[in-house]
C-alpha cells in the first residue's frame, strides 16, 4: 500500500478538525459582535442598548445651585425623554462641540415648543473640580434654559466608574489635568432606561428619535 493511501485518513482528520475550529471561531465571533452587526466596542455597546435598554444607576448628584438628588430622580422629572451628554467644565475641545450641539438642540426645542417632551442633561464626570460654582459658570456660559437644559455632577467621586460604565463612556487622563473621552448623545426614557446612543453630529435624528419615544 502506498504512502499516499496511508496518509489520506490523517489528512481527512486534520481537515475535519480545522473545519470544527473554524466553525467554533465563527460562532464566537457572531456572539461577540451581536450576530455580526457590531465590530467595534462602541457599535457593540449601541447594539446592546437598542436590544436591551438598561436602567440608569441610582447615583447621588448635585446641580449648579447645590441641590442634592439622584440621577434617576432628575431623569424622572417632567415625564419626558432626555438627551444626555458627558462633559467636564474645564474642557476646551470636545466638550465645547457638545455644548454647541446642545445649544442648537435647545434652540430647536424652544422654537417648536417641545419643552414638555424632550430635555437636555449634561453630566460632569469630574466631580473633584466641578463644584456647584463651576457648574453654575458653565451653565451661564452655555446660556442654559433651566426648563430645557440642566447640568449635574456626582456627589461622590467613587461613583464615577459606575456612571461611566452604565453609559459606555471611556475617560483617559491627559496632560495638565485634562481628559480624553468619547462622546455621543444618550437617550433615556421617562422610566430612566438608556435605550439609544446616537452620534453627536446627528442631533436632528437624535431629537426625532426622542420625540418618537415621548408621551
Amino acid at each position: 500500500m502506498s504512502k499516499e493511501t496511508h496518509s489520506a485518513p490523517g489528512l481527512w482528520k486534520t481537515f475535519l478538525a480545522s473545519t470544527v475550529v473554524l466553525a467554533l471561531g465563527l460562532l464566537l465571533l457572531l456572539q461577540a459582535t451581536a450576530q455580526g452587526n457590531a465590530f467595534t466596542t462602541e457599535t457593540l455597546r449601541r447594539t446592546e442598548v437598542v436590544n436591551n435598554p438598561s436602567l440608569v444607576p441610582e447615583l447621588a448628584v448635585y446641580d449648579a445651585d447645590g441641590n442634592q438628588s439622584t440621577l434617576r430622580q432628575v431623569l424622572a422629572q417632567g415625564d419626558k425623554v432626555w438627551l444626555v451628554d458627558f462633559v467636564y467644565t474645564r474642557c476646551q475641545t470636545l466638550c465645547i462641540t457638545l455644548g454647541t450641539v446642545f445649544q442648537q438642540l435647545q434652540r430647536e426645542i424652544q422654537l417648536r415648543g417641545l419643552e414638555d417632551k424632550v430635555g437636555l442633561l449634561s453630566v460632569s464626570f469630574d466631580p473633584a473640580h466641578d463644584t456647584p460654582n463651576a457648574l453654575g459658570m458653565y451653565r451661564d456660559r452655555m446660556r442654559m434654559d433651566p426648563d430645557i437644559w440642566r447640568i449635574l455632577s456626582l456627589s461622590s467621586p467613587q461613583d464615577r466608574r459606575q456612571l461611566l460604565d452604565a453609559f459606555g463612556i471611556i475617560v483617559i487622563p491627559a496632560p495638565l489635568g485634562e481628559f480624553e473621552h468619547n462622546a455621543a448623545l444618550h437617550l433615556v426614557s421617562q422610566e430612566g432606561r438608556l435605550f439609544r446612543i446616537i452620534d453627536y453630529n446627528d442631533a436632528k435624528f437624535a431629537l426625532g428619535t426622542a420625540l418618537a419615544y415621548s408621551p
